[in-house]
């Protein structure tokens, strides 16, 4: 079983992450061969780990600001605790203590300035941002089903990239071949 693993590691290192731009004439081709499969695997990572924080911030995060909708809290004497809408977390309260998106348009009837205060505190949407609130923390549609989705969408775009881009380096040296 190590041998297999040890060949599937040689297999990839060969085929996606040491290209041969030995063909190449016009560039300087060590920075490109050294740093394009960093850049490329660190692209796709990063769009990964963006789509799991948004999801992290419309499901979680905005479940606050649903509840607060659809209770019609939009003042102070309408004002709900978190334990009355299901939504009394350590992660909630941290971002109504903050300056953060939610604490801007989620408000609080008393000053925060620690986490345990918001267990006592009632909170409320701002009438003038309500709909923004709304639209901004929506449910994303899909779930979890979503990142599963994307994760694949970037394991397979990135292999995709690390195959086409020395092709495309080829090429471009090609035509500045020809223009000379």
């Amino acid at each position: 079983m190590k041998e297999l693993f040890k060949e599937l590691y040689n297999y990839f290192k060969e085929t996606y992450f040491s290209p041969d731009l030995t063909a190449i004439q016009s560039f300087d081709t060590y920075d490109i061969q050294r740093f394009y499969p960093i850049f490329v695997v660190g692209l796709c990572i990063g769009v990964f780990i963006a789509v799991c924080i948004s999801y992290y911030h419309h499901q979680h995060l905005g479940r606050v600001v649903r509840k607060l909708y659809n209770s019609a809290s939009f003042s102070q004497g309408s004002a709900k605790k978190l334990s009355d809408i299901g939504c009394d977390s350590y992660f909630i309260r941290r971002n109504l203590c903050r300056d953060t998106v939610l604490s801007k348009y989620v408000k609080s009837d008393t000053e925060l300035k620690h986490n345990s205060d918001a267990k006592n505190a009632s909170f409320y949407l701002v009438e003038e941002d309500k709909y923004i609130a709304d639209k901004r923390f929506k449910e994303v549609k899909g779930g979890k089903l979503v990142i599963i989705i994307t994760f694949f969408v970037c394991l397979l775009g990135c292999f995709a990239l690390l195959r086409i881009i020395p092709e495309l380096v080829q090429l471009a040296d090609n035509i500045l071949l020809m223009t000379k």
